[in-house]
């Protein structure tokens, strides 16, 4: 055991160290800091934005009225008396639009002439002269305001969002699907970057070794299976590492900024105890057992190549996979009831990818969710004695044939092996 954790503290330690781990964990960083400030840049922008110049063309004083009351992010030219005027003075660009408004028997007809620049106050503008016909049409009839305001009162619509679980009604809210779907995209994101990343650590681990020819120094003092499971440790440490970097500078940055009115209007409406608490449900196991199987197969076929130069070629088929559930997850998203999905979702190397999705769009019982939880973290278990037996029959082998041959020559050795302790036996 001392041994394993030698094995486990000296790839930490070398990998914590280096410039690739520095450079790794800083890159996310800079990128979402990158987008956190042009997102305040050009909302600063869009608040900065002097109000737009226009004329409003209206004999009835209560049209006048309206536009110098509301908050229309627009400044009305009172010195613009005539369309003419305001004709002119949309040539010379002084203004950026002008309105023409009369009423005709308690009807509203107007026009709205501009340059494309009043096209998001269109609709607002249609729906404040609405509001102000309707007004002028109450007092014909001799309506009350009260009255005016029950007629114009809209019906009320309240959404149930309704799952069906195990034979019975369960409801939902929109805002918890919404988080559901967030996490369950956040986590096929973050598995498919992560295996990447440490597939390629792993792989590079033992391949490197094998590569110098050192491993027979190494496997002299310490057996293939304290090897194995200490260069897995050390890589699952270095991820843990990450992760807790992460939420660290996500946990500062956000007790910093939280009071700030840019960040108020982002999360504002958004719980985040229910976010980090979805994220720390399933979709934090589907994470961990995602990864791992993934770190697990590429630590075995690192062990397949003989030099550092085959270390690309001998995690191609991790990469393939993973994309396959990557994008079978994405094809989730929008069909999570679809049957390939439903068959995808239960085949355990594709199973972190798609199972969220189905769990934030309620097309699977909680049998279901437990069932996939058991079957990936049983695969992973099964694989990972798989891997370590073939780890222990090809580390040692040095062949420039292909990674078929190699696997086959590592069964080959394995049988052979299993035979001599029976026969010692």
């Amino acid at each position: 055991m001392n041994k394993y954790w030698v094995i486990t503290k000296e790839v930490y330690k070398k990998n914590i160290k280096s410039f690739g781990f520095l450079i790794m964990v800083l890159s996310p960083l800079i990128v979402v800091a990158f987008i956190a400030g042009l997102t305040y840049y050009f909302s600063q922008e869009e608040q900065q934005t002097p109000d737009l110049p226009i004329a409003v063309i209206a004999e009835d004083e209560g049209i006048d009225q309206l536009f110098s009351n509301e908050e229309w992010n627009l400044e009305v030219n009172e010195a613009i008396e005539t369309e003419q005027e305001a004709e002119e003075a949309l040539l010379d660009e002084s203004i950026g639009g002008y309105l023409v408004a009369e009423v005709v028997d308690g009807t509203i007809q107007a026009e709205l002439v501009h340059t494309n620049e009043l096209s998001d106050q269109s609709p607002m503008i249609q729906e404040a002269l609405s509001t102000y016909q309707t007004m002028l049409r109450a007092d014909q009839l001799d309506l009350a305001p009260e009255a005016v305001l029950a007629l114009s009162e809209p019906a009320l619509l309240e959404n149930r969002l309704i799952n069906i679980d195990e034979g019975t009604l369960m409801e939902e809210d929109f805002a918890d699907q919404f988080i559901q779907q967030g996490g369950a995209y956040f986590v096929s994101i973050a598995i498919m970057i992560f295996i990447m990343t440490y597939a390629g650590i792993i792989a590079e681990e033992v391949a490197n070794e094998k590569g110098t020819r050192i491993m027979e120094v190494i496997l002299s003092s310490a057996s293939a299976t304290n090897h194995f499971f200490g260069k897995l440790t050390g890589v699952m440490l270095i991820l843990l590492t990450q992760l807790a970097i992460y939420a660290v500078v996500g946990g500062a940055a956000y007790l910093y900024f939280r009071d700030f009115q840019f960040i108020q209007d982002i999360v504002g409406g958004v719980d985040i105890a229910s976010i980090l608490q979805e994220l720390m449900g399933y979709t934090l196991i589907f994470f961990i057992a995602g990864v791992l199987m993934y770190v697990v197969l590429a630590a075995f076929f690192g062990s397949l190549a003989t030099k550092m130069e085959d270390v690309n070629k001998a995690v191609t088929p991790i990469i393939f996979l993973a994309l396959t559930g990557f994008y079978v997850g994405m094809f989730a998203l929008s069909a999570p009831d679809n049957s390939f999905v439903a068959v995808f979702s239960y085949i355990p190397l594709f199973t972190p990818f798609v199972m969220p999705f189905r769990i934030a769009a309620g097309t699977v019982s909680t049998l279901g969710i437990w069932l996939s939880i058991f079957g990936t973290v049983g695969f992973a278990i099964v694989i990972s004695i798989i891997s370590l037996a073939f780890y222990r029959s090809n580390v040692l082998i040095y062949s420039d044939t292909n990674l078929l041959g190699t696997i086959k020559r590592s069964w080959s050795i394995m049988q052979s092996n299993r035979k001599a302790r029976r026969q010692q036996a």
